[in-house]
């Protein structure tokens, strides 16, 4: 079994905002009504190549989105590895994709948190940028919850299609 977990913030007010690119790329995956999980996510079970694969959503805090990651694992005895990650990433420009199977957090906290969580920082992770300017040095926190303008949102959706692309690939 595969595993796609989005990271963002579940509160509506965070809907639509940088930190919920992970939520944007599953939405646009595979639009379906998700159902509580057995923990501190929302699912999405759907078929794929005669099995299935399990999306999912944190319904903790961005800063805390190890502890769902690792109830996921834990509950579907999936290996980090075979846990792919979408997640914003302000060292990016708006929309450029990036995956990579092992790495650091880069100072994102959500994986942070799942790093110290599962103990490794050997899982799949596709990054989705979102930044429209330079942030070195900068309080991210007010950028990364902010929304995005419409000419960043017309500019985001053709990437989103192709994080969503790159979400099949690695399932194949």
């Amino acid at each position: 079994m595969k595993l796609i977990v989005g990271l963002g913030n579940s509160e509506p007010k965070y809907e639509h905002t940088r930190h919920n690119v992970g939520f944007l790329v599953l939405d646009a995956l595979y639009q379906n009504k998700w159902a509580k999980g057995k923990g501190p996510f929302q699912i999405n079970q759907v078929p794929f190549r005669g099995g299935e694969v399990t999306l999912a959503k944190p319904t903790v805090y961005m800063n805390e989105s190890g502890v769902s990651v690792k109830a996921l694992c834990d509950h579907f005895q999936v290996l980090p590895s075979d846990c792919l990650i979408v997640v914003d990433d302000v060292n990016l420009p708006l929309g450029k994709i990036r995956f990579r199977s092992i790495g650091s957090s880069g100072g994102h906290h959500g994986l942070e948190s799942i790093i110290s969580e599962l103990g490794t920082n050997e899982f799949p992770r596709l990054r989705v940028g979102v930044a429209v300017q330079d942030l070195s040095g900068q309080d991210l926190t007010d950028y990364v919850l902010g929304r995005f303008s419409k000419e960043e949102w017309d500019q985001l959706q053709p990437q989103i299609e192709k994080a969503c692309d790159a979400c099949l690939e690695w399932l194949k």
